[in-house]
């Protein structure tokens, strides 16, 4: 443990409430970061195309306008987001669906694969179970208020 991480702890212990450790938590990453946490341009960019209104963009369109090679921007979004663009994409889109699924509700899986950007309903079963560990009908009986969680069979 470094003379910061040992510092961050004595301040934490010594904190009067979550709100003032949240506070100090992240002051200590901010200086471990080096006080630069300000996003890669080419990332910065993705993001903003990726959660734009206009739609999906497809990844090599992203990556076409940025004027970095496919490998060095997969490399730079990583290292920063913590997925490859592809991956994070996907996730993206995952994260759509759910919001339409509602309980009680007749559900158009087909429609509802086709609005939030798949290919056809195998391709939209395929990353819902990879996502989620079950298959669409099984969350839909299993789904609660909370989008991103359901309870576990035991």
């Amino acid at each position: 443990m470094g003379p910061l991480a040992g510092l961050v702890r004595e301040q934490l212990l010594a904190a009067k409430s979550p709100e003032e450790r949240l506070r100090i938590l992240e002051r200590g990453l901010w200086l471990a970061a080096g006080g630069a946490l300000g996003r890669h341009p080419a990332v910065a960019f993705a993001l903003n195309e990726f959660y734009g209104a206009l739609g999906e963009r497809k990844i090599a369109e992203v990556t076409h306008q940025i004027g970095l090679s496919a490998r060095r921007f997969i490399e730079v979004f990583q290292k920063e987001v913590g997925l490859t663009p592809k991956l994070f994409c996907r996730v993206r889109r995952f994260q759509k669906v759910l919001p339409h699924i509602q309980k009680g509700r007749q559900i158009d899986w087909a429609q509802i694969a086709l609005e939030c950007g798949y290919y056809d309903q195998a391709h939209f079963i395929h990353d819902f179970q990879a996502f989620s560990g079950i298959n669409p009908s099984a969350y839909l009986a299993a789904c609660t208020p909370h989008l991103n969680h359901v309870p576990m069979q035991g």
